[in-house]
């Protein structure tokens, strides 16, 4: 039935609808800057109420066929405020000027899969990021640059390792066991955001088997995008506006359009940066007496002393692991230009981040090419192609529990103990103390993760009826999004650790692979038959096949001195395939009415999915959204905006949910078959659906004080129903527990964005703006008993899921009127976010700075706890006092009957495993995410260079330089377990967090 009412849809479209013949004239202009003159080129000229325009030349001018009557012509241009001009019947030429669009008032934000409107029309709280905000100051990768920018998005650097770790999260949790990450749209194309563990599990044992480990600290793949050839970021948060993105859209949607070529003379930029890394926050170790050391390590201790029980030396280990700060640099080359009939946009990277840590780093050589080429006056075509080459090393921290990860053996390695290799024989000690040394780990391992990468799609815009009053426009794109990833991790058998398990030697490559591939095919059709409607309908297909293929070969007990997998006497191999596709019918209808005033938007889409239970079967996801804009109300309110939206996306069912896992590796009376894995007892769902999201969003948006003020204050609801749980199953089927749909989730929110400029003279501008958001979360339903996800058990926190509690709530051991009972201790979800951002000019100087401030979030300090268990915490012998039992209330006595006396650190241990409270933190900070201070230089010093240097300039820049904090972990920033919906803010053995300053210069020809 879906088919034949979206091929009856397509048919309609097909019919136009009847135009009236009206006598023409031609009216010229040119657009320009209104602050100096100077032309627009690409500005865009239409007939006020339709859709019938041109652009101008590169000079600003234009040439446009209108009818003999008045006529009103709307002209607007990225970066500048629109304007109206009534031009009349007589008059054939105008001059236009543009003010600058400071607060991004009346750009164009997408609406639909072929469809876009201006942003003073939008329905719904669209974030909108433009390429100037995203590289104010240098990072690694997009999701960096994106910190504190988008009002009701967390994100989250999992850990300080180079080149990745991060997550995001749109308005909370919208799952418990479903994708956690937005799904990424670049240039119309879907793109793997996947993050792939590299196998250190096989070492560190962080988890049980030999599997890969979301505690490997793996990198997202988005991490490969170039953020210098963005053009803009478009946030769609929640289903009421991304819901034309069908079941692979309840954790929201990025779009991501890169850079193109402008009409003109080619236009060279080149950006030469160079800057450095350094360790920004240590935990503190403890300085040790001779008795001390004696107590907690055995006589051996004494050794280090002299005789006055002085240690003989001390040693600023953290300093000697994490303390590396050599160079890094980034050179970024563009070149754009074209003509009325083509354009082109051609850009490189080569960026080579060095990590503070030795052996570890971040390299990364991009090129990009991106094509525009007009066929006609009916068809225009583009081509977008990148082709990314990385190379991540990121040593190895995090959870372990073989005392091989660097900052878990740092707890149990005093700071007298010299580590450091022997200048004579060129070897390292053995540590004392544990079973690593981690600076020879550092220095003889290998955790290497190359990445090759294309991401292409080809575009073609068809008009196939053009009257003035009424178009019809074929859209057709498909792409491509492919990349290799090899990770290759080497330990050599004379590493301490090595030869623990009888087996030295450890060699691991795990070459893995991903192919999405992405067609979209729509019909748009546009009616504007006067000032007082513009109806514009689309029809389109969507097709999506996502392929990953993930491989581990692990080979153990190496013939010395070989890194090949096959020179081990012990091989083990793992494949992981996961392969899905959907296909996507959708249909929309927007319609702005009454002078532009009212937008009426209306969508469905149809999906079907080999992820589903029923792969036949197409799920229905509607939108319905409405927006008025009251104007010139005065008393400083320029233009009030009411809007309301509502809409549903889906999360589709993980890979394998509705199918019993089965595996070939075990045998039947020694023969091959597929049975059950061993301690795999979770049966799948034949008659598994996506989970569903229901969100309405209302909002109010205000113009204040002629333009130089906008206020959005935005609240949305969102429930989830069909979430995937798993549940307690007979078990005389054989099995322990099965997937299946069931239960509510709802989340509550609100988000408000405050931007000004409050001063504007000729040589002094300030531009402010303050985001707020926060949001809440219920499970409103649970059909299972409630249960623990994440986490290592209630002694140490855990996250646990209960019908009326928060999703994101932590419960733990403590004690209470003498018992140990389980109750909350916390919460992973902040209270609220709020970010502020400042942008001064004076002169030719520029000062930015974005402060970021995240408030009561609990984090699980489980490196605290470590430190403790070594009696190694910075504050362990402070505070002595009497020892009482926290349980008892009663005094602590040792053999002898005298009370022991207790210290700070002695007595957080005193309760461990009955109160767990002290390590559970507050993760409350405020950060400085990035500063800039950029100088112009003048056009006078320029002539005198030569070279056709138009424009330059030099800037210094600095991300993350201070954090103001009472966490006593590394980072508040911290999720052990990556990219999780729930199971965040845990804090095992991260790597280290940095700040970075650099220094550039910008040229342009």
């Amino acid at each position: 039935m879906v088919k034949k009412t979206f091929v009856l849809a397509l048919l309609l479209l097909a019919v136009p609808l009847a135009g009236f013949a009206q006598e023409q004239r031609q009216v010229t202009g040119q657009v320009v800057s209104a602050a100096g003159g100077a032309p627009l080129g690409d500005a865009r000229v239409v007939i006020a109420g339709t859709s019938r325009g041109t652009t101008t030349d590169p000079q600003g001018n234009f040439t446009l066929s209108v009818p003999a009557g008045a006529v009103r012509l709307r002209v607007s241009q990225v970066g500048y405020v629109a304007q109206d001009v009534a031009v009349p019947p007589g008059q054939g030429q105008v001059t236009v000027r543009l003010a600058q669009d400071v607060l991004n008032l009346e750009g164009i934000v997408v609406t639909g899969q072929a469809t876009a409107v201006a942003r003073r029309n939008l329905p719904n709280a669209v974030a909108v990021v433009t390429a100037d905000q995203l590289t104010e100051a240098p990072a690694q990768t997009v999701e960096k640059a994106l910190q504190g920018k988008i009002a009701g998005a967390n994100i989250q650097t999992n850990s300080g390792a180079p080149g990745g770790g991060v997550q995001v999260s749109l308005r909370g949790v919208s799952s418990i066991n479903a994708a956690s990450e937005p799904l990424w749209v670049i240039d119309g194309v879907v793109v793997s955001n996947v993050a792939i563990p590299s196998g250190a599990n096989a070492v560190t044992r962080a988890s049980s088997g030999s599997n890969a480990s979301a505690q490997d600290a793996p990198v997202n793949r988005i991490a490969d995008i170039n953020p210098e050839d963005i053009e803009t970021i478009e946030v769609l948060k929640g289903a009421s506006a991304s819901a034309i993105y069908g079941s692979q859209a309840s954790n929201g949607v990025i779009i991501v359009t890169t850079k193109r070529g402008r009409s003109g003379a080619p236009q060279v930029s080149v950006t030469q940066r160079v800057g450095q890394y350094s360790l920004s926050n240590t935990l503190g170790m403890r300085n040790w007496t001779r008795d001390e050391a004696v107590g907690a390590f055995g006589a051996s201790a004494a050794n280090f002393f002299d005789a006055s029980g002085r240690p003989l030396q001390q040693f600023n280990l953290e300093e000697m692991i994490a303390g590396r700060r050599d160079l890094s640099t980034e050179t970024a080359l563009s070149i754009r230009g074209g003509d009325d009939n083509g354009s082109y946009f051609v850009s490189g990277l080569w960026l080579d981040d060095a990590g503070i840590i030795d052996n570890t780093g971040y390299e990364k050589q991009s090129l990009r090419l991106n094509l525009d080429q007009r066929l006609g006056s009916r068809v225009r075509v583009g081509f977008n192609g990148n082709v990314i080459h990385s190379v991540a090393e990121r040593g190895l921290t995090n959870n372990d529990n073989s005392g091989t990860s660097f900052y878990m053996v740092l707890p149990f390695t005093p700071n007298f103990v010299d580590l450091r290799r022997d200048n004579n024989t060129n070897a390292f000690p053995d540590n004392p103390f544990e079973r690593s040394n981690p600076l020879q780990t550092i220095a003889l391992m290998t955790n290497e993760e190359e990445v090759w990468r294309s991401i292409a799609s080809g575009n073609a815009e068809v008009g196939l009826i053009d009257t003035g009053r009424q178009q019809l426009r074929l859209l057709a794109n498909a792409g491509a999004d492919y990349f290799q990833q090899e990770n290759r991790l080497f330990f050599p058998p004379e590493l301490e650790f090595e030869d623990d398990d009888q087996q030295p030697g450890t060699s691991l490559l795990n070459p893995s692979s991903n192919l999405n591939l992405t067609a979209n095919t729509a019909l748009v059709h546009t009616y504007s038959p006067g000032d007082n409607l513009t109806a514009t309908t689309s029809a389109g297909v969507q097709y999506l096949d996502q392929d990953l293929n993930i491989l581990q070969n692990i080979g153990r007990n190496l013939v010395a001195g070989q890194r090949n997998v096959d020179a081990a006497t012990s091989i083990e191999v793992f494949q992981t395939r996961r392969r899905t596709r959907t296909l996507g019918l959708y249909l929309q209808e927007e319609l702005l009415l009454m002078d532009e005033r009212l937008l009426l938007t209306g969508s469905v889409r149809a999906d079907q999915s080999s992820a589903n239970g029923d792969t036949e079967k197409f799920f229905l996801y509607p939108k319905a959204s409405a927006s008025y804009r009251l104007p010139g109300i005065g008393r400083g309110v320029d233009e009030l905006k009411l809007r309301l939206a509502y809409g549903e996306s889906g999360n589709q069912p993980l890979f394998g949910q509705k199918f019993t896992p089965l595996s070939a590796a075990n045998n039947i009376g020694g023969l091959p078959g597929l049975v059950l894995p061993l301690g795999a007892a979770v049966a799948g769902d034949p008659d598994i659906t996506p989970e569903r999201m229901r969100e309405i969003e209302g909002g109010v948006d205000v113009v204040l004080f002629g333009g130089n003020a906008n206020l959005e204050v935005t609240a949305y609801q969102q429930s989830i129903t069909d979430l995937l749980l798993q549940r307690t199953v007979a078990p005389s089927s054989g099995f322990t527990t099965q997937f299946f749909n069931g239960g509510e989730l709802r989340t509550r929110g609100v988000e408000i964005a405050l931007g000004a400029t409050p001063l504007r003279r000729d040589n002094f501008s300030w531009f402010t703006r303050t985001t707020f958001s926060a949001n809440r979360s219920r499970i409103e339903e649970l059909p299972v008993p409630s249960f623990r996800t994440g986490g290592f058990g209630t002694a140490l926190g855990a996250f646990q899921i209960e019908e009326g509690e928060s999703a994101t709530q932590i419960v733990a051991n403590v004690i209470r009127d003498g018992k140990v009972v389980v109750e909350k201790v916390g919460d992973a979800n902040p209270d609220f976010q709020m970010a502020f951002t400042n942008e001064l000019t004076f002169g030719r100087f520029q000062l930015y700075g974005l402060v970021d401030w995240h408030r009561g979030h609990e984090i699980i300090n489980l490196t605290k706890l470590l430190f403790d268990f070594g009696q190694n915490t910075a504050d362990f012998a402070l505070d002595p006092q009497p020892g009482v039992d926290p349980l008892t209330g009663q005094p602590i006595r040792d053999k002898a009957g005298n009370q022991i006396t207790t210290t700070r650190g002695s007595r957080r241990l005193i309760g461990f495993g009955r109160e767990t409270r002290p390590y559970i933190e507050d993760g409350s900070f405020v950060k400085v995410r990035e500063v800039s201070l950029s100088y112009e230089i003048p056009s006078r010093a320029l002539s005198r260079v030569g070279l056709g240097v138009n424009d330059a300039k030099i800037s210094l820049s600095g991300r993350n330089l201070l954090t103001f904090t009472d966490y006593t972990g590394l980072d508040p920033e911290v999720s052990n377990f990556g990219n999780q919906q729930i199971a965040r803010n845990i804090d095992v053995a991260p790597f280290p967090p940095s700040r970075s300053i650099w220094l550039s210069m910008s040229l342009g020809f």
